[in-house]
């Protein structure tokens, strides 16, 4: 009816302050058997603040897979002659290339301009010749790589000063290879290096 004043029902307080059992609550409670219920608040005789529920840790963010999809030389081959240069090329190479420890120092010697080695992110394996750019935990390779430039496509690579400092440490036509870049791997026969008689 108009006019009459609408009554609240027992037991239910909104904006208000109640007191049961001398126990205070603020905002909207309401009284069911002796309970009274505010929020995700539960009292008997005390309010007791339920424990929030755990958060699951979320899970490591995994990066794609670098793939090689193909490798070409340029330069010379041979003994006696510059490193030559290995473009590959492909997909998910990253933005920079992986971060590499300085190579001069070897336990074949000592030799600036040796580049980088780049644990097992980045080496580079020519049959059972030689090995650049890994280490682990039992050392380095001799020969490093030099990074000439890099895109998430596109990287172009040359040998370190060792190269060709010793017998077979060297790449030639028909050599077989493999390059290996963050866990994605490529192979094949050297190709397209020209034959040059060392000076």
């Amino acid at each position: 009816m108009l006019g009459t004043r609408c009554r609240r029902r027992p037991g239910i307080a909104f904006g208000a302050a109640v007191v049961l059992s001398g126990t205070a609550a603020f905002g909207a409670a309401v009284l069911f058997g002796g309970t009274v219920l505010l929020g995700g608040v539960t009292s008997a005789a005390s309010a007791a603040v339920s424990s929030p529920k755990p958060v699951p840790p979320s899970k490591p963010v995994s990066l794609p897979k670098a793939s090689v999809t193909s490798v070409t030389f340029s330069g010379a081959g041979g003994p006696g002659v510059a490193s030559p240069t290995i473009t590959l090329t492909g997909f998910n190479f990253g933005a920079s290339a992986p971060a590499g420890t300085s190579d001069s120092k070897t336990s074949c010697g000592t030799f600036a301009g040796n580049g980088d080695v780049y644990g097992s992110q980045l080496h580079f394996v020519a049959d059972d010749n030689f090995e650049a750019g890994y280490n682990g935990a039992i050392g380095a390779n001799c020969i490093g790589i030099i990074v000439v430039s890099w895109s998430a496509d596109r990287a172009v690579l040359r040998f370190g000063a060792a190269y060709g400092k010793a017998d077979q440490w060297y790449l030639a036509k028909g050599d077989g290879y493999a390059v290996s870049l963050n866990d994605g791997i490529y192979g094949g026969t050297v190709s397209g290096l020209k034959v040059t008689s060392p000076s």
